[in-house]
């Protein structure tokens, strides 16, 4: 009899442990995040956390009916309903409608520093001709302006001038900021009118990673912009610091990059959005967010939006996170979203692509 309570204990201490990191990571995109930033690492761990609570709810219900015990019915019932409303629906399309109606839309963090050569080139090539994005904007990959003393010319990485070749089909904005170095560049087979540059804290002033571009561009006769951005880092994991595993040491400093990643992620949420609400034009938001959506800064960009959805995009090998959104603003809806198989995207990136349909939604005009 000792030795069964004491299992049944072991087997009730869990259970509370694991409704308690589930709560604290559902809880994580309402809560400030200068209190508890900590409660986006459960919100990582959330879809799987889920899964384990609604098993344990399903336990719960199945013995108080059986039982009579109501208490426990109750409470799985409670935990059944809350993974429920979060996880019993997912973004689909509106409306399936022609492709010709249909703006395709790319989002895709491609760092030069990943991956070159001529076999990853074509692959690179190869992926964005059978997604046809009619526009492409990336992460990480990056572009130098020139001024119009030297010819207005323009220096770029190498997945920008594979995309940039004839026979990829795509082109740069038409006006761009002189003397400039560009980390979120825009491409399109549309017309694409012209891209600005605005800088994000902590250090974007100085630092042209930390920042994000508009792209204004016309489509289908009427005007709309597009956010390109990559918010702050999550920074190193543990297993990728000196010293061992159990060094605790390691974890402090983990957990001290950490911290200072998500505020910072929250801060320039906060500083995108205060900009989104002046716009008068619609509005298609793209990046890498390093949240997904179960964090703070995803849930604070989303306000006003509709998330596209498609699927986990990190890392590119075995996908568990969707980190990469395209967001839509209320003149669009959403035709579908997907993430292209790993096959398509091996060896180019850490990340995939998500590529979005989406089209003017119905009624709406200028």
């Amino acid at each position: 009899m000792g030795l069964q309570r004491a299992l049944q204990g072991l087997a009730w201490s869990g259970a509370g442990l694991l409704v308690a990191a589930f709560l604290m990571g559902y809880a994580a995109p309402y809560l400030p995040p200068a209190r508890f930033w900590w409660t986006d690492l459960f919100a990582v761990l959330l879809p799987a956390l889920a899964g384990a609570v609604g098993l344990l709810g399903i336990g719960l219900v199945g013995q108080g009916a059986y039982s009579g015990r109501w208490g426990r019915l109750g409470i799985g019932g409670a935990l059944l309903l809350l993974v429920a409303l979060r996880f019993g629906t997912v973004p689909t399309g509106e409306a399936s409608g022609r492709d010709a109606d249909a703006l395709r839309v790319m989002t895709f963090n491609l760092s030069p520093a990943f991956a070159r050569g001529p076999d990853r080139e074509r692959t690179l090539a190869e992926l964005v001709q059978r997604e046809a994005p009619a526009v492409l904007s990336v992460q990480e990959t990056w572009m130098k302006t020139r001024s119009a003393s030297d010819g207005g010319g323009l220096f770029v990485s190498w997945p920008l001038r594979v995309l940039l070749e004839d026979s990829v089909g795509y082109a740069l904005p038409r006006a761009r900021p002189p003397e400039t170095t560009i980390y979120r560049p825009v491409l399109g087979q549309v017309r694409l009118d012209s891209m600005r540059v605005h800088p994000l804290p902590p250090s974007g002033g100085s630092d042209p990673r930390s920042r994000y571009t508009r792209t204004f561009f016309t489509w289908q006769g009427r005007p709309a912009v597009l956010y390109n951005v990559h918010l702050h880092t999550v920074g190193p994991r543990p297993w990728d610091l000196p010293g061992t595993a159990a060094s605790l040491a390691r974890w402090r400093t983990f957990l001290r990059t950490y911290r200072a990643g998500a505020l910072h992620r929250a801060d320039q949420a906060r500083r995108i959005h205060r900009h989104i609400e002046q716009e008068t034009r619609p509005v298609l938001v793209t990046g890498d967010f390093n949240s997904t959506p179960h964090q703070w800064a995803y849930r604070h960009l989303l306000q006003g939006f509709r998330a596209a959805g498609g699927g986990a995009t990190f890392p590119a090998g075995w996908p568990l996170v969707q980190i990469d959104h395209v967001l839509v603003g209320p003149e669009w809806r959403v035709g579908s979203a997907t993430v292209p198989g790993l096959e398509a995207t091996d060896f180019v990136s850490d990340h995939r692509p998500v590529v979005a349909r989406v089209r003017w939604r119905d009624g709406y005009e200028e």
